[in-house]
């Protein structure tokens, strides 16, 4: 049974936590958090991001970035990851994880979500397009798999 998610990117300043509260939105019971691989500690979502998951209804919470580590990683039953680097990073730092790490685009073609830090709005808009799309499939196969 999943009860706790870990979204992660790596500055976990744009994907990671725009991936926590769009999978948040659909799986309100479950426990959702974000990390990042070289995570820009304690920065709040990039303002861009921010602004482009806003006007795609997504509902943000306060964000302080944290760095992710064996002991965040132990803890969550799944870990979502936006590229495939970052599951290549996560074996060969943290081997145990693999099993439970996976790509937010997994059930979407094994989409990536290209990371929009320092890009142009519509970088940002197009990442936060491939969240929501892939945090519904996430939500939805979730769901299959309770009843």
């Amino acid at each position: 049974m999943t009860n706790s998610i870990l979204t992660v990117c790596t500055g976990n300043i744009c994907r990671s936590p725009v991936a926590e509260a769009a999978l948040r939105m659909h799986l309100p019971e479950l426990d959702i958090a974000s990390a990042g691989l070289a995570a820009l500690v304690g920065r709040d979502i990039d303002a861009d991001s921010a602004t482009a998951a806003r006007d795609q209804g997504i509902a943000l919470l306060p964000h302080s970035a944290r760095q992710f580590n064996a002991d965040i990683g132990r803890v969550a039953d799944i870990i979502l990851v936006m590229e495939t680097h970052h599951r290549q990073e996560i074996a060969a730092r943290w081997p145990q994880f693999l099993g439970k790490t996976f790509l937010l685009g997994h059930f979407d073609g094994a989409q990536e979500v290209p990371d929009p830090y320092r890009q142009a709005m519509g970088m940002h808009e197009h990442a936060v397009e491939i969240i929501a799309r892939c945090s519904a499939a996430w939500a939805k196969q979730l769901e299959l798999m309770r009843s």
